[in-house]
């Protein structure tokens, strides 16, 4: 290796250090948009080819290093120990089965945005109060069991009546329309990160039919899951 070559690559490094530092901090702070601005930029594109080099298995053992820093930011940022450490599993098998140095990449872009969007809705979740934030914490403990907004109330001790009036009144939307977005959202990771038929996913999922599951992803998503699951991830 010549000495360009050396000053290329340790300043390629120093960069490369920079601009994960920012996007660290962006990802603590929940904001996805800026994140996927810096992603998008030629100067992200350079370094980040620069230090994953061009062969696979380095490249590997790159991310190995740089996704457990993504799932400490996240947690940081106010996403679950558990959650952060579901997506994070998914992501690896993902890494393992990769073929190229360029489906790496794009894995690696894919963390970066699904970390920063959980870690958005973790931060909005605060904003509730106690009341609301064990209701939303229930639903997700409860997503693949036939999930009730009686059970819920009973869970938590207060009257169906009595909890759908408070939360609606203080989130602007029911229950039911909290439960059907999160099933919703567990059905696009599973989509995306399983290859789950979709009557499994369905019923995993507690929709009563194929067609059920379809017809209301159909109308949150505009797109039915199929046509989801084909789609290329830059675009979901």
């Amino acid at each position: 290796m010549d000495f360009q070559t050396v000053i290329s690559d340790e300043y390629a490094r120093l960069k490369g250090n920079s601009i994960l530092s920012f996007l660290l901090d962006c990802l603590r702070g929940g904001r996805r948009k800026q994140i996927e601005r810096e992603l998008s930029t030629p100067e992200f594109q350079t370094y980040t080819k620069l230090i994953f080099s061009n062969q696979l298995s380095f490249t590997y053992m790159v991310v190995q290093f740089l996704w457990p820093q993504i799932v400490r930011s996240a947690v940081d940022g106010g996403m679950s120990d558990m959650e952060a450490s579901g997506i994070y599993r998914n992501y690896i098998l993902k890494a393992q089965q990769a073929k190229s140095v360029q489906a790496l990449l794009d894995l690696h872009q894919q963390v970066f945005l699904e970390y920063a969007g959980n870690v958005a809705l973790a931060q909005e979740d605060k904003s509730y109060s106690p009341l609301v934030r064990k209701c939303h914490h229930y639903i997700k403990e409860h997503l693949y069991d036939s999930l009730t907004v009686s059970e819920i109330a009973e869970a938590l001790h207060f009257s169906r009546s009595h909890l759908s009036h408070a939360y609606k009144r203080e989130t602007g939307e029911t229950l039911s329309d909290r439960i059907r977005k999160e099933r919703i959202s567990a059905a696009m990771q599973l989509l995306e990160h399983t290859s789950l038929t979709l009557n499994d996913i369905g019923q995993k999922l507690g929709f009563s039919s194929q067609s059920h599951f379809t017809d209301i992803f159909r109308r949150e998503m505009r797109i039915t899951p199929h046509q989801y699951r084909l789609k290329p991830k830059s675009q979901t």
